[in-house]
């Protein structure tokens, strides 16, 4: 007799280890894991703290009456969805289902956000600014862009605003001496696009080709540390940066 071959087996040990964020913080829109569900918080990451009052007795309270809670009706049917997405994406830039490119998996990625999309990137065409327009017209989309010009990209992050109020963007000129150079996607703190790639349409689709490096991670824990080391400090820091400049400014014009 011949032994079938073993098929992959699911760990229920591995539902202990599936801890995807809860809310986001309101001011660095960090992902946040951890928040009691009674008393008060502090941002790991920008420090603000949740102080319990007697309307909201707790961070969580706050959190959830604020619009800053990532719940889902059925949360594993949405994470079995995501990760689908990454299985088809990886096997696309592997040459296995070349149905599947990485533009296209990420545009269905987006799709299928039910809470955020979370960005950075160097520069970004106007291709994109529509897609991320078109996901803002049902979720919060919030980006970090660098190497931004004067052009119709920028009128359209700005003229334009009014167009998807529910897309945020923290804008560096290329004068700027400390931007940010990461590329990376964060949809709902339980998938992320990370590699070379800026958020231009020749640069996604030179990635379907090897000219580009994207990955694909659906370890939890990893799309939470990408959003809240690379993402949540800068968007942050950018009103600490704009106060510092205004006041540069201020005090070259008075001298």
């Amino acid at each position: 007799m011949f032994a079938m071959p073993m098929q992959p087996g699911f760990d229920l040990d591995s539902l202990l280890r599936f801890t995807p964020p809860h809310y986001v913080c309101e001011r660095c829109f960090a992902l946040l894991t951890d928040v009691p569900a009674n008393g008060g918080y502090r941002c790991p990451v920008c420090d603000l703290a949740y102080v319990p009052t007697e309307e909201y007795p707790s961070a969580c309270a706050y959190l959830a009456a604020s619009g800053l809670a990532l719940g889902y009706d059925d949360l594993m049917a949405h994470a079995q969805r995501m990760a689908n997405i990454a299985r088809r994406a990886r096997g696309g830039l592997a040459g296995q289902t070349p149905d599947t490119t990485p533009m296209s998996a990420l545009l269905e990625a987006m799709g299928s956000a039910r809470h955020c999309i979370h960005f950075t990137t160097f520069g970004i065409s106007a291709w994109f600014v529509g897609a991320l327009k078109m996901a803002a017209q049902r979720i919060d989309v919030r980006g970090v862009i660098s190497g931004i010009k004067r052009d119709e990209v920028y009128r359209e992050l700005t003229t334009y605003a009014n167009d998807a109020p529910r897309l945020q963007t923290r804008l560096f000129g290329q004068d700027s001496q400390w931007y940010p150079h990461q590329k990376i996607v964060v949809i709902d703190g339980l998938i992320a696009f990370k590699g070379s790639a800026n958020l231009t349409d020749i640069g996604w689709r030179k990635a379907a080709h090897g000219r580009e490096v994207v990955e694909v991670i659906t370890d939890v824990a990893e799309v939470v540390e990408l959003n809240n080391r690379f993402f949540s400090p800068v968007w942050v820091g950018f009103d600490q940066r704009a106060q510092h400049e205004a006041h540069s400014t201020a005090s070259s014009n008075g001298r």
